[in-house]
């Protein structure tokens, strides 16, 4: 009797974690393309687009690009995606952002720099040919 409740119990864990597991894994796989948000200072409007990919390793990277800067490539840290919430560190310009995977093409969050934090909601953009 012990046995079959424990393997029940071994069943209902797998049961429920696998789903997230799932969409974790969805979210990883949608998430590849570029994402651009505004953000809004001082009454000027910046637009940013992150760059994400998918490595060899089956890991995110990232890239940030600011066009109303005249910034491009800049190189992303660690990318980490749990459940629905994805952070992406920029060490090299003190960023940090933080957002909620809506769907499979917004993400909603807030961008971080030198102690000041913004709303930034990112659209993802149609892939170029």
């Amino acid at each position: 009797m012990k046995k079959i409740y424990h393997l029940s119990l071994l069943l209902i864990v797998i049961l429920i974690t696998n789903p997230l597991t799932a969409q974790n894994t969805a979210n990883k796989n949608i998430l590849p393309g570029s994402w651009l948000g505004k953000i809004s200072t001082n009454g000027v409007d910046l637009r940013l687009v992150f760059n994400i990919k998918l490595n060899d390793k089956d890991s995110l990277i990232a890239t940030a690009d600011s066009p109303d800067q005249g910034a491009k490539d800049i190189p992303g840290g660690q990318v980490t995606l749990n459940k629905q919430k994805i952070v992406i560190e920029f060490p090299s310009i003190n960023g940090e952002y933080t957002g909620t995977v809506a769907s499979d093409s917004t993400i909603n969050g807030t961008w971080a720099q030198n102690g000041v934090t913004l709303p930034l909601n990112l659209k993802k953009q149609a892939a170029s040919k």
